[in-house]
Formats: structure tokens, C-alpha cells, sequence
């Protein structure tokens, strides 16, 4: 398994969702996977998230009515999942089960779909995989799980190179996550296209968490070869979930890939 434990692991579980809440965001996620998994004309579409977490976005798709089977390499964010009461009311159509998202072996759970509608990553969790190679991998996975009109759709963040200074270094405040001000410190490795960052939350009690970050980002026609490799063309490349221009300050892009 491609495994990241210093950076993704159960540390992150139990402050999560404080640090990432639901909100409009998620609503435009969901209305959009939807949209998506429609294109594949099936009449009961079913999708697989890759890195399904804490159950943000596979809950609610889940609740619109689409069956959502999730992987997740750390048992403790799946338990997070199945603990909310959201999850339960949708325990006949969400299912979630431990996997790697680079090993399509894993994704053959008992009882899960073995070809999906629907394959996607949100959150730019693809990023959160080493290296280009395990990237490619995780693309390669997902093609041999589409459906012969299914779609694989990717949510990924575009980097602010110019945020950085001549030495590759950055530090700013990113925002207050419940009582917490919040700092990250970060280092860029251009050519290996990996941004290694911290953050740090100051709690009013005085405590310090520091959580490490591992980016490796991911460039469109970086992404497109990849998908070329698996047998998957680009059908579609907007600036998010909705349709637009991209700018020098867009965050991020979602990729849509079909089967050739």
C-alpha cells in the first residue's frame, strides 16, 4: 500500500471536520458529482471515492440518492464516517471499507461494485500521494473500475508558486479553525513539484498542535498523459465545480476523463 503516515494519518481524524467544515462548498460538490454520474446514463449510478475520509462529500452524494462506495487508507477517519448520524440514514447506499487508492485490488472489497459510474477524488486528495508515480498509479487504478461510460473526475489544486520566496520558503496565517489561529510554515521542491508544509494551530489553553502536510501537485497536462496512459481522454477542464475562466489566482481545477 502507498502509505503516508506522518502526514495522513489519525492525527487528522478527530479535528477534521473542525478544520475542514461542511458548507456551500460541499453543496457545489455534490451538485456537480451528481451532473457527472448522470452523464453515464445509468439509471441507478454508482460511484467510488477515492480517499472518502471522514465522509464530507460521500455522505451528502449519498443522500441525493447515487450509491457510494468509499476507500480510505486510515481506519480511524472511516470510523469518524460511521459514527455521524448522516451515515446511518444512508447505511443502504454508502458503504466505505479500508483501501489504498493507487491499488485497484483494494478497491475489490465483499460486497463493493467492481465497475463504478463514477470514480472521484475532491479535495485534491490525489496530491496527497508521494510522488508523480504513485499519481499515475491511483489513474490507472480508477481506469480499470469505470464503467464502459462512466466518468473519472478529479478536484485538484493549482499551486501559488509566486507565494513563496527566492529560497523556496513560505509562512502565513491561513485563518482561525474554531478558538485556534492558525499558521503554516512551508518549503517548495520545484522540480519534484512537492510543496512540505506545517500547520500550526495555537489553542487558548495554550496547547500547539502542529500537523505536517505532504503536496505533490499536479499540473493539468501532467494529469492528461497520465490518464492517456490508463486509456482515458479529457472531456471537460473548468476553474472548480462551476463552469468559468481560469485566472493567475485560480486555487484549483476539476479534470473530467472518459474511457477511449
Amino acid at each position: 500500500m502507498t502509505v503516508n503516515e506522518q502526514t495522513y494519518g489519525a492525527g487528522w481524524a478527530a479535528d477534521y471536520d473542525m478544520i475542514f467544515p461542511d458548507g456551500p462548498g460541499v453543496d457545489a460538490t455534490v451538485d456537480a458529482l451528481v451532473a457527472y454520474a448522470a452523464k453515464s446514463g445509468a439509471a441507478e449510478p454508482v460511484a467510488l471515492e477515492l480517499g472518502v475520509g471522514t465522509g464530507r462529500v460521500a455522505i451528502p452524494l449519498a443522500k441525493r440518492g447515487i450509491r457510494v462506495h468509499g476507500i480510505d487508507l486510515e481506519p480511524t477517519m472511516l470510523e469518524v464516517l460511521r459514527a455521524k448520524p448522516a451515515a446511518v440514514e444512508v447505511t443502504d447506499r454508502l458503504t466505505v471499507a479500508v483501501g489504498d487508492m493507487t491499488d485497484v485490488e483494494t478497491f475489490l472489497t465483499p460486497g463493493a461494485p467492481t465497475k463504478y459510474d463514477l470514480v472521484y477524488t475532491v479535495f485534491t486528495t490525489i496530491s496527497a500521494l508521494p510522488d508523480g508515480a504513485a499519481q499515475k498509479r491511483c489513474v490507472q487504478a480508477a481506469s480499470q473500475v469505470l464503467a464502459e461510460r462512466g466518468r473519472f473526475v478529479l478536484e485538484v489544486a493549482l499551486p501559488r508558486l509566486d507565494s513563496f520566496d527566492g529560497a523556496g520558503r513560505r509562512s502565513r496565517h491561513v485563518g482561525k479553525f474554531g478558538d485556534s489561529p492558525t499558521m503554516e510554515t512551508a518549503r517548495l521542491h520545484l522540480v519534484d513539484q512537492v510543496i512540505e508544509s506545517e500547520i500550526v494551530m495555537f489553542s487558548p489553553d495554550g496547547r500547539v498542535r502542529v500537523q505536517p502536510i505532504h503536496h505533490r501537485f499536479l499540473w493539468p497536462a501532467e494529469l492528461d498523459l497520465m490518464a492517456e496512459a490508463a486509456g482515458m481522454r479529457r472531456v471537460s477542464l473548468t476553474p472548480g465545480w462551476k463552469p468559468g475562466s481560469f485566472t493567475p489566482s485560480t486555487p484549483l481545477y476539476v479534470a473530467e476523463y472518459v474511457l477511449v
